[in-house]
């Protein structure tokens, strides 16, 4: 008898039978797979065309970077609000028309999309952003998107448009200046490399500071600064002595101000450690807080809140205040 008789008409029927419940399950499947993309993205996706946009640095160097995106643009008279989203990887500070908003230093857990209503500080017709970011390593991201009603988002979106400034000037935060920016790099729409689609986080723009605080004495300490080095082919941290100044302000709360009197060509980190009793000051700690600067500029002050007596920075010629 040939081979195919020997399946009775009742298994060849069930195999049937299973072959349409695979094909449906494979077609259920792909189908809400579909269905899981679209939504996905039209629930977490916020900042629709938005770039992550960044200077064009050589990332692999590992060294620091300081710039400013720049955008202008054009609002119009009806609109409901202004509010913009923005995160700047790993620290950024951000302008509009000329004022400082608000900045925020990433953490490792925190990679939230931060959400400000900037309605009272924008008007109809032309408009300007610029966003500092700094980086210690120089790897980074930047993106950003505005709002301007339910129906009108990402009217204004990080993209190829965006000026890149690598020198501080004080005229750019109000308008463009002609020579020194460059485009941006960009690496694409989210969710991509280590950004995925980022919870959105409504914050307040920061109150302007109301008084600057001199440190009572400053005094020359050793300390110790962590870094990478490679032994029988093997990279390990270790502490290394440096030179460093210690402010003293007594027990207090603020935002640290640095300020240096000269000038370099590249963006270049100081290294800023808290204490709170001096003995502090010479322990091996690795809870270091760099500090970047960008060419052209002579102060920056850190976005973080800290409580703290003593405030420890290495490298010369460099001061620390304390702005409340």
């Amino acid at each position: 008898m040939p081979a195919a008789d020997s399946i009775s008409a009742e298994d060849r029927d069930l195999m049937r039978r299973l072959t349409l419940v695979l094909l449906f399950l494979f077609a259920f499947t792909a189908a809400f797979s579909g269905l899981d993309r679209v939504y996905s993205q039209k629930f977490l996706d916020v900042t629709g065309r938005a770039q992550w946009i960044w200077a064009r640095q050589p990332m692999s160097a590992n060294d620091p970077v300081a710039f400013f995106a720049a955008r202008n643009f054009t609002l119009p008279e009806k609109r409901v609000y202004a509010r913009l989203k923005v995160i700047g990887d790993p620290e950024y500070t951000l302008y509009v028309n000329g004022r400082e908003v608000a900045g925020r230093r990433l953490q490792s857990d925190q990679r939230e999309l931060d959400l400000y209503d900037i309605s009272e500080l924008v008007h109809t017709g032309a408009n300007r952003i610029v966003i500092t970011v700094r980086a210690p390593q120089g790897v980074g991201g930047l993106l950003a998107s505005l709002d301007i009603a339910p129906e009108t988002e990402n009217w204004v979106v990080t993209d190829a448009s965006w000026r890149i400034y690598r020198r501080w000037r004080p005229e750019i935060l109000v308008h463009d200046v002609d020579a020194d920016w460059e485009t941006p790099v960009l690496f694409g729409e989210p969710p991509i490399g280590r950004w995925n689609y980022l919870p959105l986080a409504r914050r307040a723009p920061d109150v302007p500071p109301s008084k600057t605080l001199a440190p009572h004495q400053a005094f020359p300490v050793i300390g110790y600064i962590p870094a990478i080095r490679t032994r029988a082919g093997i990279a390990i941290a270790v502490p290394e002595r440096g030179r460093a100044t210690a402010f003293d302000f007594g027990f207090t709360r603020g935002r640290v101000r640095l300020v240096v009197d000269s000038d370099r060509y590249a963006s270049r980190a100081f290294n800023v450690r808290y204490a709170n009793i001096r003995p502090e000051l010479g322990l091996i700690d690795w809870s270091f807080r760099p500090v970047v600067f960008a060419p052209g500029e002579h102060v920056v002050t850190t976005p973080d809140v800290h409580n703290f007596r003593y405030v420890m920075v290495f490298g010369k010629n460099v001061r620390a205040e304390v702005v409340q």
